[in-house]
C-alpha cells in the first residue's frame, strides 16, 4: 500500500457535525489552516502535496461539510469556517495560527480572520472569490459558465441543483471552464504530479455527489456572510493571477479596498493555478506567525 502524503488524518466533531482534517508538512512548524476551493477537498493543498514540507509549515486542510469525509450540513454559512478553524487549532494546541484560502475558500479564510482576530496572525487569499456580500458583484469579469452558476445560486437551492446536475458528474462538470484556461494554467495542469493530485482531489470532492458544491455556492452567493472585513487585524496578502479567467484580478482589488492591512500581489501571466508561487506564500504566513528574533541588547 502506498503511504499517504499527509502526516495524519482525523475526524473532528463540531456543532456542524464531523469534519475530516488532514495534517501536512513539519509537525513542529507554525500552523496554517487551509480553506480549499469550490469544488475541492482537503487533499488539495498549496504547492502540492510536498508544498507544506518545503515551506516548513504545519498545514491542516479540511473538507468543508458536504465534501470528502465531512458530513453534509445544509444551511451552513461562510462565517461557520471560523468555528471549524478554531477547533482545528485547538486540537493542534496552537494559540496563534495563519489562515489561507484558495478560490471559493478565500471568503472562508477572511471570515476566520475577521471573527478570530485574537488568534489569526496572518491571512493569505490566493485567487479568492471577491467580497460578494459587501457591494461587489461576484459575476464581474467571470466567464459565462460561472455567471450562470452564480445566477442559479441566487435563485435558490432548487435552481442551483438543477443547474449543477445538468453539467454532468465529477470532473465532467468542469470541462467547459477548463477549455478557457490561459497557457500558464494549461502548463501547470499538464504536469504529471499535478494531474495525479487533481485526479485524487476530483474523486474525493465528489464522494457526496454535488452536496458540498451546492452548499458552497449557497453560502457564497445566497446567504449573509455575517462578518465585517474591517475586523481583520492580521497582515493580509492577496495573490492573484494576471491572466486568471476563473477569478479575475478585480476580485482581489475589491478585497484590497475592504481589508485594512492588505497588500495585492499580481502574478503577470498567472492563471488560477499558481502552484509555483504558493510555497512562498506559505513561508510568508509562517513568518507572520513567528516574529523574527530580536538582536541581543548592547552591553556598551
Amino acid at each position: 500500500m502506498t503511504a499517504s502524503p499527509w502526516n495524519r488524518q482525523f475526524d473532528l466533531q463540531t456543532s456542524a457535525g464531523s469534519i475530516r482534517v488532514r495534517e501536512w508538512g513539519d509537525p513542529d512548524g507554525p500552523l496554517v489552516v487551509f480553506h480549499h476551493g469550490t469544488p475541492s477537498s482537503s487533499v488539495a493543498v498549496p504547492g502540492g502535496w510536498m508544498g507544506p514540507t518545503a515551506a516548513g509549515v504545519r498545514l491542516c486542510s479540511y473538507d468543508r461539510p458536504g465534501y470528502g469525509g465531512s458530513d453534509s450540513v445544509p444551511g451552513r454559512t461562510v462565517a461557520d469556517a471560523a468555528e471549524w478553524s478554531r477547533s482545528i487549532a485547538d486540537v493542534c494546541g496552537a494559540e496563534r495560527f495563519a489562515v489561507k484560502g484558495t478560490s471559493g475558500g478565500g471568503p472562508h479564510a477572511v471570515a476566520t480572520a475577521a471573527l478570530l482576530p485574537e488568534r489569526v496572525s496572518a491571512l493569505c487569499v490566493d485567487v479568492g472569490l471577491g467580497p460578494a456580500m459587501f457591494g461587489f458583484d461576484a459575476a464581474t469579469g467571470m466567464v459565462a459558465e460561472t455567471v450562470a452558476e452564480i445566477d442559479a445560486a441566487r435563485r435558490g437551492e432548487i435552481a442551483l441543483w438543477a443547474h449543477l446536475t445538468s453539467l454532468g458528474d465529477g470532473t465532467d462538470a468542469l470541462a467547459d471552464w477548463f477549455e478557457r484556461l490561459p497557457p500558464s494554467d494549461r502548463e501547470v495542469l499538464g504536469r504529471d504530479q499535478v494531474q495525479h493530485e487533481e485526479a485524487v482531489e476530483a474523486t474525493e470532492w465528489a464522494a457526496h455527489g454535488i452536496d458540498g458544491w451546492v452548499d458552497d455556492d449557497l453560502a457564497l452567493f445566497a446567504r449573509p456572510w455575517a462578518f465585517d472585513p474591517a475586523a481583520v487585524l492580521a497582515p493580509t496578502r492577496l495573490v492573484y493571477g494576471g491572466a486568471d479567467v476563473l477569478v479575475p484580478v478585480s476580485h482581489g482589488e475589491a478585497w484590497l479596498a475592504l481589508l485594512p492591512h492588505a497588500e495585492l500581489q499580481i502574478v503577470p501571466g498567472g492563471g488560477h493555478w499558481l502552484r509555483d508561487h504558493e510555497i512562498e506564500a506559505l513561508r510568508w504566513c509562517a513568518s507572520a506567525i513567528t516574529p523574527p528574533v530580536a538582536p541581543p541588547l548592547s552591553r556598551g
